[in-house]
């Protein structure tokens, strides 16, 4: 969504949590926009039509509940060109968890992005996003996701808990990813609470030993 889509999509929360006999306040637009402003206004307008005809919609949405709906419109699993846009890291030290045609596409506009031009960077992506996404629909190329961990580690856990609650990647996968005390809260944040209960920090022992496998991966990859 975008800028100009936050007055209708205002009224549109409005109206929704009104049928539940609540308020929507500034704190809670505010924070379901932050969710869902990667998504197309029209998407997100017909998950919450879908959402009030299911059994659940007897009792008021919420934000996770709405984006299952969104994904599941696409049975592919693949993202519309502003949503993939809006995910893409936009320098070295954001961290996202992408497509490899996003990627692809993100590589054409890499050059804009870096001059600062980022309304022709947009176009140039959604271009060959679009284009790339149609190419491999006709080859029955499936989208493959993928980790791209930029340098600030603020983010990283943000990026992979997310990726895990809608099966983008699997919960080893992130868990190999961070270090051990961002494990836990990243698995409850993703919702796999009975993961984040049995997971238990390293001993000093294993901590010790898996940084000295890092330091020797590091020095191999030196040596060669």
């Amino acid at each position: 969504m975008r800028e100009l889509d936050k007055a209708k999509f205002l009224k549109m929360m409005q109206a929704t949590l009104a049928i539940y006999e609540k308020t929507a306040t500034t704190e809670t637009v505010g924070l379901w926009w932050n969710l869902l402003a990667g998504y197309e206004l029209p998407d997100v307008e017909q998950a919450f039509g879908q959402y009030l005809k299911c059994a659940e919609g007897r009792f008021a949405p919420k934000p996770a509940s709405i984006i299952e709906i969104i994904d599941a419109m696409r049975p592919d699993g693949r993202l519309g060109a502003d949503e993939a846009w809006a995910m893409i890291p936009m320098d070295e030290y954001a961290s996202a968890v992408m497509t490899q045609e996003m990627s692809e596409a993100l590589s054409v506009a890499r050059p804009l992005l870096e001059s600062g031009d980022k309304i022709a960077a947009r176009m140039a992506f959604k271009e060959s996003y679009s284009r790339i996404v149609e190419a491999n629909k006709r080859n029955g190329i499936k989208p493959s996701w993928f980790p791209s961990l930029g340098q600030g580690k603020e983010g990283r856990d943000a990026a992979l808990a997310e990726a895990v609650r809608l099966g983008r990647l699997s919960a080893d996968h992130a868990i190999s990813l961070l270090p051990p005390e961002k494990i836990a809260p990243m698995l409850k944040s993703a919702g796999e609470e009975k993961m984040a209960l049995e997971y238990k920090l390293p001993s000093a022992e294993e901590s010790f030993a898996r940084i000295q496998a890092m330091k020797d991966a590091l020095k191999q990859k030196v040596v060669a």
